[in-house]
């Protein structure tokens, strides 16, 4: 008999739930853990541990069924054994389920493997609402390549865009539409109703100049090359220094924008760097909040000339 831990994500009453579970590759096991008795010594286990008879005495059946059933379950891989103790010369164990539940996948050919740096809990929970029925409900905008906006200036980062384009595409397809899109064609077309994930800083893109303003931690609007600046004065001007945000969108109610955007064009691969190779980490502080922010410095670490991980060095909240 087959089963594996598997984490499934779903949704009750408007909130988002992750638990652990069992799922089940090979029928038999279904068969095992569909006994009504062997549902109800799963159900009081995974409450609370127990030795057999206890679980007989809670459940009023007698201790030789519930042995049956626990050897049946524990076969399975649906309970487990937390203690041992020694009864007049005998072992007694204590088990409990296993999960918090079972899912039997009955075509597993069907099966997407999935690369385990994409499937992070963070990223998900971060891009939550981006993701409806496992298709990706916005837009990737990058500042246009070619001279425009009140500087002229030329962006140098849209490419980055693919890496975490690599990151979601784990968790999600796109539908129909053309999911990247150029600031100056967002603009022309005010193509704002929908999530948006901008990438660059205000001087190359001009819908994060736009939303620059709500940013916990944003860029000196007298001179963005200049750096970062928060509300307590602290300031961030290293070349590989980046935002990570997201924040409501001033473009359309009950739509999200995220920020990921340098000083310089290697500053937005920091983030991008930060946001898919350690969500973890820059992510820590994240549970949901619709305002929220870090500060990363990119660094060199295995010494090849290229940014490859980053420290955070702020965090709002």
């Amino acid at each position: 008999m087959t089963s594996n831990d598997a984490e499934v994500l779903f949704e009750k009453a408007g909130e988002s739930y992750s638990s652990r579970v069992k799922l089940i590759l090979d029928p038999q096991v279904l068969g095992v853990a569909s006994n009504p008795l062997a549902l109800r010594i799963l159900s009081s286990t995974a409450e609370k541990p127990a030795y057999a008879r206890e679980i007989g005495r809670s459940l009023g059946i007698s201790e030789q069924t519930v042995y049956y059933h626990v050897k049946r379950l524990m076969n399975a891989g649906l309970l487990e054994v937390v203690e041992s103790s020694a009864i007049r010369g005998a072992v007694a164990k204590k088990v409990a389920a296993s999960s918090s539940g079972i899912a039997l996948l009955y075509r597993p050919s069907t099966a997407i493997r999935v690369a385990k740096d994409a499937r992070r809990t963070p990223l998900v929970a971060f891009f939550r609402e981006f993701i409806v029925d496992h298709v990706f409900n916005g837009y990737f905008v990058v500042g246009s390549p070619e001279p425009h906006g009140p500087f002229r200036a030329a962006a140098r980062d849209g490419h980055y865009a693919a890496q975490l384009g690599f990151a979601l595409g784990a968790l999600a397809t796109t539908d129909d539409d053309f999911s990247v899109r150029l600031d100056t064609d967002v603009k022309a077309e005010k193509a704002y109703d929908s999530h948006l994930v901008l990438f660059g800083g205000p001087a190359t893109n001009l819908l994060t100049a736009e939303v620059n303003r709500l940013l916990p931690v944003r860029f000196d609007e007298s001179n963005y090359w200049a750096g970062l600046m928060d509300g307590m004065g602290r300031r961030f001007n290293g070349e590989t220094d980046a935002v990570i945000a997201k924040v409501p969108s001033p473009f359309a109610q009950g739509r999200s924008v995220v920020v990921l955007a340098g000083i310089r064009h290697v500053g937005t691969k920091s983030a991008v760097i930060g946001l898919t190779r350690q969500p973890g980490d820059v992510l820590s502080t994240y549970d949901g909040q619709p305002t929220f922010a870090c500060v990363v410095k990119g660094y060199d670490q295995d010494g090849d000339g290229k940014v490859d991980h980053v420290d955070v060095l702020a965090r709002y909240p």
